[in-house]
């Protein structure tokens, strides 16, 4: 992934916008026809580096970062909500160096939190100065910077993206073409820098990554790790089974541009949106704009539902699809209770078990929607 700085990135994108756009983006050569493209949407200039989605809500938040070290949140329809063009706190740039905000992620402990992967980038004396990484922390909501805490910098050094697991044990980045997966209690307030200690990684996938070109953003779908990248003209999507380290292609499509940040979320019609941006070294972009490509999958997987009581006025109901794996985002309704579920599937509906036969429902665009009748 290229890193640029603000004049260069803003004034690269206006040069290309002389350019009449390129013909509609097309899958590539090896596209193995998961994923059909729905929309694509023009996004802001600072939206550049990464997207992740709060869940839990009918309108999903999203969160961005860019151009270089700012965060953004903002409605499902793209509206500002709140936004900080300086997120890194100037004793942490200060004290690290760290001067970039690659592509983060929502992790629903502490109450909800933002996790930013920092790194340095000084391309006049050499790019990678400080030679570190760490994660930040702050609000998903307000943006206020909470912690950041550092990785072993003697496995990892510096920090492009992160992704926090469905179960949110684990917050997954990588190292070349290693895959890392650090404990997410282990990113906590009392290993926050520059005090606490350095976080090791839990486990390690050696050369999962080989021959990807490097990954760009991530998301979690269906149980397995999806990583955007490109080679060349072509921008590819690949599976990672975190078991196995096996990857797998998702999508390929033939552009010009730049790959960035991945994410599920309904947006536009579409369930996975990928960020492309209009640096290129070989003009015209296919969008002179920043854009988010919103695709739908092809075989729209079936969702699955079970739920158990919570209290006696509470209902837990997890969402899932395939082999038990959790869908987020998806609305679940029973009579007049509704909500979303959560990266891990789950969502707690305010409504006792119903004594007369009543139907559960859930729903999520790009999927087979899913009914239980309960009692069972």
């Amino acid at each position: 992934m290229r890193r640029s700085t603000i004049s260069t990135l803003i004034t690269a994108a206006a040069a290309f916008a002389a350019f009449p756009a390129a013909a509609s983006a097309a899958p590539g050569p090896s596209d193995p026809g998961i994923w059909r493209l729905k929309a694509a949407t023009t996004i802001s200039f600072t939206y550049w580096q990464g997207i992740t989605s709060v869940t839990g809500y009918a309108d999903p938040p999203l969160l961005f970062t860019g151009v270089a070290q700012g965060a953004y949140r903002t409605s499902s329809k793209l509206k500002q909500l709140a936004g900080n063009d300086g997120e890194i706190p100037a004793p942490v740039k200060a004290a690290e160096g760290y001067n970039h905000i690659g592509d983060g992620s929502f992790d629903q402990s502490e109450g909800g939190r933002f996790l930013l992967p920092l790194e340095c980038y000084y391309p006049g004396n050499g790019g990678n100065t400080c030679k570190t990484g760490s994660i930040g922390v702050a609000d998903p909501k307000s943006l206020a910077w909470r912690y950041y805490v550092k990785l072993d910098p003697t496995v990892i050094a510096k920090a492009m993206w992160v992704e926090v697991s469905p179960d949110g044990k684990f917050a997954w980045t990588s190292s070349g073409a290693d895959l890392l997966a650090f404990r997410s209690a282990d990113i906590s307030a009392k290993n926050a820098s520059p005090s606490g200690a350095v976080i090791k990684p839990a486990r390690t996938l050696k050369g999962a990554l080989s021959g990807l070109g490097g990954v760009t953003g991530s998301v979690f779908w269906r149980g397995k790790l999806l990583v955007a990248g490109q080679q060349g003209s072509q921008f590819q999507i690949h599976s990672i089974n975190t078991v196995s380290g096996a990857a797998t292609l998702e999508a390929q499509q033939t552009l010009s541009g730049e790959s960035e940040g991945l994410d599920i979320v309904p947006v536009a019609g579409g369930l996975l949106q990928w960020q492309i941006m209009p640096v290129t070294d070989t003009p015209p972009a296919s969008y002179f704009q920043p854009t988010l490509m919103s695709f739908l999958p092809v075989k729209p997987p079936a969702l699955k539902l079970s739920a158990r009581t919570d209290g006696r006025k509470a209902m837990v109901v997890t969402v899932t699809t395939g082999a038990g794996q959790p869908i987020p985002h998806a609305a679940v309704k029973l009579g007049a209770a509704r909500g979303w579920s959560g990266r891990d599937g789950k969502v707690r509906l305010k409504t006792a078990m119903p004594k007369k036969r009543s139907k559960l429902t859930a729903t999520l665009p790009g999927t087979r929607s899913a009914s239980i009748n309960l009692p069972r």
